[in-house]
């Protein structure tokens, strides 16, 4: 296990830091305790340890109402064997967790190669699937567009060994109608891009581009700074750093990522996570926080805006985190940072809302709702960028219909908002999901399946029916 890469989440159960101003003064009956933890262990020549597994750990507890607690990740990681995978653990007053993938995680020097089981973690589910990989001649994405969404899209740990060689993933991947968007898992973060102090390696980023692309996919580039998955280097300094160094290493990694992706990305996630969950809307620590103070927010997004302006691009910034998904203190202080980077004249196009979920325990569309137009009020947009939604295994007929009934409620709370851009799910397969890994005995939490394990016929589940139902404009289900 890598120690620099838990100067994250693992210190914010034990050290409390002082919230932003704006959330200092906000009141809300609606409260949200998470506590959430982060281990990493990555395969790769140029990051972290050499060792051929990882781990990472996240716990988190959420009361959606005064009466509900839910448990949720962060930007999670999709499984993958050049690096992390997550582990974590939850508990609830009401007894669950939700997570995410961290919009997370891999390690890449050149590529990236993922690894997942083969075996079918729901074996009480029976389906049966065609044994040709082709696509369907309508699908999700297609929809979103009726629905006056720019697209439908999903997260994907492309290149790689796992889905990333899997034929009948990929077919489904490449399906325009079935996906208008692609979110490079692990590709595109710092550990990736650059392994050693101004040394850049763009290759497994540029590779999925090219992949995404090759099917008119627009592109979420995920993200610039975050306190995990960062190189060594960052982490582990030969010098210790100060402000100046540190933030002079920042602005530069931002700088020249964005030069170099151009308008290849449609947006750019240029902070992941600023914010912590314990108390709810403080800020997180991490090495960029612990040595920067929160200035580390603003000078990301001043060095991505006058990369920006500087190379005339049409790309959007954003800032994305977790339990944000409802009107709390960390969606007000998120409103906060939203505020202040305006009043500083510098450049925040949307919110990402990751949107991990537990089945039973993932907001009302109502609240939803409310909460995106909260943000939009704000003349920001918003995308829900990570949305899965796990449940206990085995799956029973009971717990798909509320899957499907809360995957409804959230696609149906997008398509009511007018400036919410469209929907991302974490990945789309069970196969390849980094759940069961991070949560064991819970899984199940995407929207199509492979029975026969990887690179067998994918089959569409009840999740997949309930985002094409909300979608669609259809009455609301029941579960």
């Amino acid at each position: 296990m890598s120690t620099r890469s838990l100067l994250t989440l693992g210190l914010l159960a034990s050290t409390a830091f002082a919230a932003p101003n704006w959330a200092a003064t906000s009141t809300t009956t609606v409260t949200k305790t998470t506590t959430e933890h982060e281990t990493k262990t990555k395969t790769t020549t140029v990051h972290e340890t050499k060792t051929k597994t990882e781990t990472e750990t996240k716990t988190k507890t959420t009361t959606l109402k005064p009466t509900v607690t839910v448990t949720g990740s962060c930007s999670a990681p999709l499984s993958s064997s050049t690096s992390i995978s997550k582990t974590s653990s939850s508990s609830t007053s009401a007894s669950s967790s939700a997570s995410s993938a961290t919009s997370s995680p891999s390690s890449v020097t050149s590529a990236t190669s993922t690894t997942s089981s083969t075996t079918n973690t729901n074996p009480t589910i029976t389906k049966t699937a065609t044994d040709v990989p082709t696509a369907t001649a309508s699908g999700l994405n297609v929809a979103a567009k009726n629905a006056g969404k720019r697209w439908l899209g999903t997260a994907a740990d492309i290149p790689g060994t796992g889905e990333g060689a899997d034929p009948y993933y990929l077919a489904e991947f490449n399906n325009a109608n079935e996906f208008g968007e692609a979110t490079p898992a692990n590709t595109m973060k710092f550990f990736a891009t650059e392994p050693q102090q101004n040394v850049f390696n763009f290759t497994g980023g540029d590779y999925f581009v090219q992949q995404a692309k090759a099917s008119g996919k627009e592109i979420r580039c995920h993200n610039l700074i975050w306190a995990n998955q960062l190189s060594d280097w960052v982490t582990s300094p030969a010098v210790p750093w100060t402000n100046a160094t540190l933030t002079a290493a920042l602005r530069n990694h931002v700088t020249k990522v964005i030069e170099h992706s151009g308008d290849d990305c449609y947006s750019w996630d240029v902070v992941n996570e600023p914010l912590s969950d314990s108390p709810a809307g403080a800020w997180a620590a991490n090495v960029w926080y612990n040595t920067i103070g929160e200035e580390y927010f603003f000078q990301a997004f001043d060095a991505a805006t006058q990369a920006v302006k500087a190379n005339n691009l049409a790309v959007r910034l954003y800032v994305n985190d977790y339990n944000i998904e409802y009107l709390g203190n960390k969606s007000i202080a998120t409103q906060g940072l939203v505020k202040e980077l305006k009043s500083r004249g510098l450049q925040i196009d949307g919110v990402g809302l990751e949107s991990h979920f537990i089945a039973g325990e993932t907001p009302a569309k109502a609240d939803q709702v409310a909460n995106m137009q909260a943000f939009t009020a704000l003349d920001v947009d918003v995308v829900v960028t990570e949305l899965d939604v796990r449940l206990d295994l085995p799956a029973t007929a009971a717990s798909e219909s509320q899957q499907k009934l809360d995957y409804y409620n959230t696609v149906a709370a997008c398509v009511s908002v007018a400036r919410c851009v469209g929907v991302v799910v974490w990945d789309f397969v069970d196969t390849y999901s980094w759940i069961p890994s991070t949560f064991p005995g819970q899984g199940y939490g995407d929207l199509f399946l492979q029975p026969g394990g990887a690179n067998t016929p994918l089959v569409k589940k009840e999740a997949y029916d309930g985002v094409l139902e909300a979608l669609e404009g259809l009455a609301e289900i029941a579960a």
